[in-house]
């Protein structure tokens, strides 16, 4: 019962910290005007802002790392991706501008690799 109460609280504060950071996108230059797929600067705009943020060890670091860097191979360009895909409403992702879908997706793909190698399982 701890366990879970723990591995809830590292997946909230993991998804508050991702929020602010992207709000963060906001008021800062972000490397999210590129084409294709995410880039690794994209994905790492948030694992850096979360590692920053959370006491997480080594080892989970470096399987969120790799974990987002295989999802964000597998999801491909934001551009060409079918809304349909994606764990949010379609009206909320068509109309977003290019850059807009490239935060939300490295967030997105971050979210969920943060949560599987916290907690083991799948968003």
């Amino acid at each position: 019962m701890r366990t879970c109460l723990k591995l809830g609280r590292v997946c909230l504060l993991t998804s508050v910290i991702l929020f602010i950071s992207a709000c963060d996108q906001l008021f800062t230059d972000a490397p999210f005007n590129t084409d294709g797929k995410l880039t690794s600067a994209e994905l790492d705009h948030f694992l850096v802002g979360m590692k920053e943020a959370t006491d997480i060890s080594q080892k989970v670091d470096s399987c969120i790392k790799i974990e987002a860097v295989r999802r964000a191979e597998i999801v491909g360009d934001p551009q060409t991706i079918d809304p349909k895909t994606l764990p949010l409403p379609e009206e909320n992702w068509v109309p977003l501008d290019k850059s807009d879908k490239r935060i939300i997706l490295a967030q997105l793909v971050v979210s969920q690799s943060s949560v599987l190698c916290t907690t083991g399982r799948e968003m």
